[in-house]
């Protein structure tokens, strides 16, 4: 072992630039592959670590109607509550200069100064919190923020209205800005709007007839479910009046799955780029890495000569390139450490709770030791092969086999350019003059795959994003009231002069639980034409107030199928239900509570859920309308009309959901607004593919000059040796197409449907056929990378290149054997040595003997400075 690391070190200090080089390439390469995947783990652990950091609540307990703040403090004391926060809604909202109040804001504050402190702490951006025994100081979210444009120390005037309709002016200071479990990822209605936390203080000052709506944020004890503890505060409100004897609920874990659902697209993304870039990083670097290791391994025959065995010298390769690798692996887990606060991305950045620097120890470990390993297995072939060269093996001897296709083209009489490149594209050569064919080939095909892909993905996205019906909507408009309700006579009177109106569907807010799982839901009932219904997958819509349709992923879950009866807990009680389908929902929701999201949702009919509609104060009908009109050139003039007669019940309720076109679920909304995410990971996968094939036609064209210069003295000219060129680029694209469309589209159609099934969505895929332009485009694009090389080999020289060859040639199979000056017994450690020093000690010697002349020392081989030759020119 002492001669193999004897040689390690010489070669490590000769080649030192080269080795250094390729310790550089692996730090940054690996960096930006190991920063990626960190990142995705990072993004991905965002939210779940910020939920656990703020002590986030399980449940949101509300009483259908405000007011009985008793309610709010004894629901916290049932068994299965461990803690308890309530809060009231304050109806107070900011005002302009002229007095206008602007209701699109919504103003908490605790009862008992535990929610914000104890319970679902906010993460600040900057400030504080208000204190609790100042009544004129508030913080607003990072939403409210940036669209009422506060920062701390922003004065903002505030208008409260109390039960008789009289209004108190307020003039609050801003102390904080916050991030809050809402506001990462808005899940329902409250979570859009800017949110104001107000104080303990200001509560009391305000008191009871200021209050809106009011309900308790409860973190349960280990084993207690959700519904299970659902039931116990239903029991609880039927012994406080006040609260109208029913509640609502808010499943905050199925809240914070949406959320964790609308962020992991972006983590999964980040994670396949890291793939994609590792496996291109790892075809360039590995071709360097193998091209660096055969240059140092040119005196492997004369080292064998000398008595170092195979094992010997295929130990000293791979110690060099480990060497090289774990110093470049090493400083890739640095640079990923230094880029680390660039993450996370998205919505995660904002949930983050310790922003700044990250050192995710797991991922880095075995990102560094994956770069070792994997450049150690590339190189381990070629490392084993210089390892049996004898003295003459660098001599380039021409490839045997022959390319099938070239052959075949050859007899088919194509031009010779033709047949000439299609060879030098699919023969990678043998020694010196070996390229990386199948290296090139690869990483384009994945460049390739990853184009296509993301092409198909794209365009189902693109399809389910405008087409209603995929999401769960099969109507025009409908109007939301939220906790208002409308009766069918009042409809009737505000659209009797609106034209085209064709289907009209009643319905109502709710939830319902299924063992302990408490789903949202929606009770429909006719009004005009057939009940329209969300999008079925499988089976048919519920028609009886004992059916029920569920989402796909409720379906899934739970372990039910169509045709199955199950217990079902509603507000009228509980009740055997048959499951008629398998339904996608569009977005209803209401409030703060848990909507409806593609394939979480139930249906069933407006009886069923009209209990807990009917406990409000408001009168007796449906909280919203769905609305159908006739198609034609006129349907967009009919809309109109229908919005101008609702102009003044929208006015008055003062809600954002007064009338929705559009109501995309949830996951249809996160998906579409990271739609270009796949597109700028395949475009910089794109660039690196065609990175690996511009290193192809580079180190071609370098290795290949003998052959280029042989076509040139047989009579081709340079128009003919460029068409040579161009042609090898052409196959080797054509063969990563063939190869790489289809698997693209392939993988992009399965990507689709693996995340429609998971989200609940229509299986159906679509191909797009404009994918198919990328193959004249890549084609294009692959010819303009080649035209530089092309250039090149056209120019080669000719006569100085074959020389340069046949003197090498030459002088590797006619160079004499050296003798060693060894006494006694010849070891392989002497020998070593004195290879390794001969050379210097006799440089130098003759250096000292030329200053005792007056002479200038010799500058280095071939003729000194004293006009002498080198003891290697005179042998020659």
């Amino acid at each position: 072992m002492f001669a193999v690391a004897l040689l390690v070190a010489h070669k490590l200090r000769a080649g030192w630039r080269g080795w250094t080089g390729l310790a550089v390439i692996v730090a940054i390469a690996g960096g930006a592959v190991l920063a990626a995947a960190a990142g995705a783990s990072r993004t991905n652990s965002a939210y779940p670590r910020f939920l656990a950091q703020s002590n986030a609540s399980d449940v949101l307990i509300a009483p259908v109607n405000s007011g009985d703040l008793a309610y709010d403090m004894a629901v916290g004391t049932l068994p299965g509550a461990a803690a308890a926060a309530p809060i009231a809604g304050i109806n107070a909202v900011p005002v302009n200069a002229r007095g206008v109040p602007d209701n699109g804001a919504v103003t908490t504050a605790p009862l008992d100064g535990s929610y914000g402190r104890t319970m679902d702490i906010p993460k600040m951006l900057s400030g504080r919190l208000p204190s609790q025994e100042a009544p004129h100081e508030i913080a607003v979210d990072q939403i409210g923020a940036q669209q009422l444009h506060l920062h701390v120390g922003s004065v903002l005037r505030m208008g409260a209205m109390d039960s008789a309709n009289h209004t108190r002016l307020l003039t609050e200071h801003v102390v904080g800005v916050f991030v809050r479990r809402g506001s990462v990822v808005p899940v329902n209605y409250l979570d859009q709007v800017p949110q104001i936390m107000g104080s303990l203080a200001l509560s009391r000052e305000l008191g009871p007839g200021y209050v809106g709506f009011d309900g308790t944020y409860l973190k349960l004890k280990p084993g207690t479910s959700v519904a299970a503890f659902t039931a116990a505060a239903q029991q609880l409100a039927k012994h406080y009046p006040g609260t109208g004897k029913q509640v609502f609920i808010a499943d905050q874990a199925t809240q914070a799955a949406t959320a964790e659902r609308a962020i992991r697209p972006q983590a999964v993304a980040l994670a396949l780029f890291a793939l994609a870039l590792a496996l291109t990083t790892l075809l360039i670097i590995g071709q360097a890495t193998a091209r660096t290791v055969q240059g140092a391994a040119q005196d492997n025959g004369t080292l064998a000569a000398l008595g170092m065995t195979r094992r010997q010298l295929f130990a000293a390769s791979m110690a060099e390139t480990a060497a090289a690798t774990v110093a470049g692996a090493l400083a890739a887990v640095a640079i990923a450490i230094a880029v680390s606060p660039l993450t996370p991305i998205g919505p995660a950045r904002l949930a983050e709770p310790n922003p700044g620097v990250s050192v995710n120890a797991g991922v880095l470990a075995a990102g560094a030791a994956a770069i070792v390993v994997l450049l150690a297995a590339r190189v381990a072939v070629t490392a084993w092969r210089l390892a049996g060269a004898r003295p003459a093996a660098d001599v380039a001897e021409p490839s045997r086999r022959r390319p099938l296709l070239a052959e075949r083209l050859s007899l088919a009489g194509v031009p010779l350019t033709v047949a000439t490149g299609v060879r030098f594209a699919l023969d990678p050569g043998t020694g010196r003059a070996s390229v990386p064919v199948r290296s090139a080939m690869l990483g384009l095909a994945v460049a390739v795959a990853a184009v296509a892909g993301a092409a198909t993905f794209g365009a189902n996205l693109l399809r389910l994003v405008s087409t209603p019906s995929l999401y769960g909507q099969a109507w025009d408009i409908s109007y939301d009231g939220q906790f208002d309700t409308i009766t069918p006579k009042q409809f009737s009177q505000l659209t009797a002069h609106v034209p085209g109106i064709t289907d009209v569907t009643f319905g109502t807010h709710g939830a319902v639980t299924i063992g302990t799982t408490v789903i949202p839901a929606i009770g429909l009932a006719p009004g005009t034409g057939p009940t329209m219904s969300s999008t079925v997958l499988d089976g048919r819509p519920p028609a009886t107030s004992g059916e029920i349709a569920l989402g796909a992923s409720v379906l899934r879950d739970l372990g039910l199928r169509v045709g199955q009866t199950v217990t079902v807990a509603t507000p009228s009680g509980a009740r055997p239900m048959l499951i008629t389908g398998s339904a996608v929902f569009p977005y209803f929701g209401q409030g703060g509570f848990t909507p409806t999201d593609a394939g979480q949702g139930a249906e069933t009919t407006a009886a069923v859920l009209q209990p807990l509609s009917a406990a409000t104060n408001a009168p007796s009908g449906y909280n919203f309308a769905l609305v159908s009109f006739a198609p034609g050139p006129g349907k967009q003039a009919h809309l109109a009309a229908f919005e101008r007669a609702w102009q003044p019940v929208c006015a008055s309720i003062q809600q954002t959901t007064c009338l929705i076109t559009d109501q995309r679920p949830n996951t249809v909304n996160n998906y579409a607004a990271i739609d270009a995410t796949p597109e700028i990971l395949a475009g910089v996968l794109a660039v690196l593919g065609l990175t690996v094939l511009a290193q192809f036609l580079l180190a071609s064209a370098r290795r290949r000059r003998r052959d280029f210069a042989l076509l040139k003295v047989l009579g081709m000219f340079r128009r003919e040796l460029s068409a040579v060129a161009f042609w090898q680029v052409a196959t080797v694209t054509a063969v990563a197409l063939v190869v790489g469309v289809p698997l693209g589209i392939a993988g992009g159609r399965w990507a689709w449907q693996l995340f429609a099934d998971q989200a609940g969505l229509p299986p159906d895929s679509i191909t797009p056929l404009p994918v198919l332009w990328m193959i004249p485009a890549t084609l294009l694009v692959a010819a303009l990378v080649a035209l530089p090389p092309a250039r090149s080999v056209a120019r080669v020289p000719a006569a100085a290149t074959l020389r340069s060859e046949l003197s090498r040639t030459a002088a590797a199979v006619s160079r004499p054997p050296t003798t060693l000056p060894v006494r006694g017994r010849c070891d392989i450690q002497h020998t070593l040595w004195w290879s390794m020093s001969h050379r210097a000690r006799s440089r130098r010697g003759a250096d000292r003997k030329r200053v005792r002349a007056g002479a200038t020392p010799s500058a280095g081989r071939g003729r000194g400075a004293g006009g002498r030759r080198s003891s290697r020119a005179r042998r020659r």
